[in-house]
């Protein structure tokens, strides 16, 4: 399988980049290899229904309005 990045190529990249950058790339390199495939609890599954209906019905604060109160 052809990845376009050799290993090399993606820890230079890695090196190259601004520190403050360093923990939004490790978020989500450890995303990406996640293997969690455990089943959502009930109360998840509750959770996740109850915020999704949250967001649909406009009961949501934007990035921008969190960040613009600091």
């Amino acid at each position: 399988m052809d990845v376009g990045v050799s290993r090399e190529q993606f820890h230079r990249l890695i090196d190259d980049l601004p520190a403050e950058k360093l923990p939004s790339v490790a978020k989500l390199i450890r995303i990406l290899v996640d293997e969690d495939d455990e089943p959502i609890s009930a109360e998840e599954l509750s959770q996740h229904l109850r915020i999704r209906d949250e967001m649909l019905l406009g009961k949501y604060v934007t990035a921008d309005k969190v960040f613009s109160e600091r």
